[in-house]
């Protein structure tokens, strides 16, 4: 990443996400969010319509793009997401948070079907990468913008290694923090803030290689 200050990426300031930025900016109040969301939460468990329905509109593109990182397919990614979200309505009066957010519980419940999958067959190869991405300017933000962005990107997280690849995909696809990340995956902050810099390490090397081959 030319021009990036080494230490500010070892400690993990790569982790802002353009949702976070623009919240940050507009002075959004985080505790009030969470209050919003328990309520929410509450009234899901009584099954109200309305409740579920906000809560399956909010996380079904989240779980979509999450899955659709994992298994590269589109019509695997939408059974899944689909799956994910009515074992999460179905379940829902069976959420406590002790200390578990909500996101993260419904994202662990992702991670487990992708898991199953991953069990019940080998992936299928990869088709060929798309063009090649010009002019990359790799600051830590535009890695985020690019992880967001590009087929070729999601061809090349396929090779870390499965926890920096989820770690990636949280952070940056679907703005988790740290903690949150660590309730998913039952690892600590320490991990994910390691997972996440060796990631995005190996995954710049393995562009630039591919960089390399393509000139």
């Amino acid at each position: 990443m030319n021009g990036v200050n080494a230490d500010a990426f070892a400690l993990g300031e790569v982790g802002s996400t353009d949702r976070a930025r623009r919240s940050a900016r507009s002075g959004v109040d985080t505790d009030s969010h969470v209050r919003g969301e328990e309520g929410l939460i509450l009234r899901a468990q009584e099954y109200d319509p309305t409740a579920l329905s906000e809560i399956y509109e909010t996380y079904y593109p989240k779980i979509y793009a999450y899955a659709y990182m994992q298994l590269g397919n589109t019509h695997a990614a939408e059974d899944l997401a689909s799956a994910v979200l009515l074992q999460v309505l179905e379940s829902i009066r069976n959420y406590h948070s002790r200390g578990v957010p909500f996101q993260a519980w419904v994202f662990r419940i992702a991670r487990n079907r992708i898991i199953d999958i991953h069990r019940r067959k080998r992936r299928r190869p990869e088709v060929g990468l798309i063009d090649t991405i010009a002019d990359r300017s790799e600051t830590p933000e535009d890695m985020a913008d690019l992880l967001l962005e590009s087929e070729r990107l999601r061809v090349a997280l396929k090779e870390l290694r499965d926890d920096q690849r989820e770690v990636i995909t949280l952070k940056f696809m679907q703005g988790l923090d740290n903690a949150a990340i660590a309730k998913t995956l039952g690892r600590s902050e320490a991990a994910i803030k390691s997972l996440q810099h060796r990631g995005l390490v190996a995954l710049r090397k393995i562009l630039a290689q591919e960089d390399a081959r393509d000139g």
